[in-house]
């Protein structure tokens, strides 16, 4: 997962982020942070996708085929509608995030990857980054760290069943070591030799 450092990275980034670019990258990688997208998800969101009036986001998951409709926070909404009103070039492709250069086209998800090195890999410590996937991680890792129940959790990461998040499970070192056996009782008897 993302350190704390790299978390406030990512929304110091959203507030000094100016050029198209900056703006696209930094609201692609807010919503795996902040709503636990796929990169082939954000890369298939379509501007009719969100609902401004019930501040939800609807899609249709490609790795799963399963509908998901969630709140966005006000942080994403206002990232998305700085992205689409100040950088997204004005043309009529139905997808939110599109190159910047005509002939405008949907990104693909190694875009995604890019926009979190973009953001993370001036910073000491980005070396660990390895896709959007660890953004997505983190976001897992905060909602179970505050003490939301596995299957609120699955659901809104779009999982077909509860036992997909167990891998989540093992970034919560807090609660790992609760789960943690005492020696007590099985002394080591003799010595090694």
């Amino acid at each position: 997962t993302l350190s704390k450092e790299q978390v406030a990275a990512i929304r110091n980034f959203s507030k000094t982020s100016s050029s198209a670019s900056e703006l696209r990258s930094v609201a692609m990688t807010t919503l795996a942070l902040r709503m636990g997208y796929r990169s082939i998800d954000i890369c298939n969101l379509c501007l009719s996708d969100i609902s401004w009036e019930h501040r939800t986001i609807s899609i249709i998951q490609q790795k799963t085929g399963a509908p998901l409709k969630l709140p966005f926070p006000v942080e994403v909404g206002n990232l998305l509608a700085r992205y689409i009103l100040e950088a997204r070039p004005k043309c009529d492709s139905p997808n939110v995030f599109i190159t910047l250069k005509h002939p405008y086209a949907k990104l693909t998800s190694s875009c995604c990857y890019v926009s979190t090195l973009a953001i993370l890999g001036r910073k000491e410590g980005a070396g660990d980054v390895r896709g959007l996937h660890v953004v997505r991680r983190t976001f897992a890792s905060n909602l179970l760290a505050v003490g939301n129940p596995v299957s609120m959790i699955s659901a809104t990461l779009g999982h077909a069943d509860d036992g997909t998040v167990d891998e989540y499970l093992a970034t919560d070192g807090q609660r790992m070591r609760q789960c943690a056996i005492g020696l007590a009782g099985i002394e080591v008897r003799g010595a090694f030799r």
